[in-house]
């Protein structure tokens, strides 16, 4: 948590559910499955920089995908960038 800005980093529950919200849990779940297996990261995904990787993968993946991604990608950037100019 960023404390300054009461800003907590996104985790895999919360891409999972980003994702369930455009395409239904058990399509986001093997999304997220096949993702994160392509990139060698074991679940949880926890550090931001593999959450940005994660989520940009996805995006490649298709519309409704790159949908759910884009939510998660840009959380990930706003709370480094907090990170950042809180730090």
């Amino acid at each position: 948590m960023v404390e300054d800005f009461c800003y907590d980093v996104s985790t895999e529950a919360d891409a999972i559910t980003a994702l369930s919200a455009v395409m239904g849990p058990d399509l986001a779940s093997v999304l997220w499955k096949v993702s994160t297996r392509s990139l060698n990261l074991e679940s949880p995904v926890e550090s931001p920089a593999d959450l940005r990787r994660v989520a940009e993968h996805i995006m490649d993946l298709g519309d409704l995908a790159r949908i759910g991604a884009r939510s998660l990608l840009l959380r990930v950037i706003t709370y480094e960038a907090v990170a950042r100019s809180s730090g």
